[in-house]
């Protein structure tokens, strides 16, 4: 009976967990929508409408003929894309984390830093 919700907690937290993961290795991270994907043409951008009994895209205006679930996705990368493109201006900000507070390039924890001659304690 809670399987939906379940499933919906669990792909909201993936998706929290690869936003933060974006951010910290400073890759950009944004959300497309993906209502009505499989009503879109992703080689010409027109409306093709069809019933879910259908399983093959077919476009009239530009003859663009595929599998209706690669057509789908098709369409998600090219907002994906789109969405990179304009870097954040549809209201979604990038996730690079350049210029942020407490983001620096971090020494690895094999190396150690060098103290110049300088101890802990002092011998006497």
């Amino acid at each position: 009976m809670l399987g939906k919700q379940m499933l919906d907690a669990g792909f909201g937290q993936f998706r929290t967990i690869t936003k933060y993961v974006c951010w910290k290795r400073g890759k950009f991270f944004g959300e497309v929508s993906a209502r009505r994907t499989s009503q879109e043409c992703p080689e010409c951008g027109t409306e093709v409408r069809k019933d879910l009994s259908v399983r093959v895209h077919a476009c009239s205006n530009c003859g663009y003929t595929t599998d209706r679930d690669v057509a789908s996705s098709q369409v998600i990368r090219n907002r994906g894309i789109e969405l990179q493109r304009t870097d954040g201006q549809s209201g979604i900000q990038s996730a690079y984390a350049d210029g942020l507070p407490g983001v620096e390039i971090s020494q690895s924890r094999s190396k150690s830093k060098t103290r110049k001659g300088t101890t802990r304690k002092s011998k006497k």
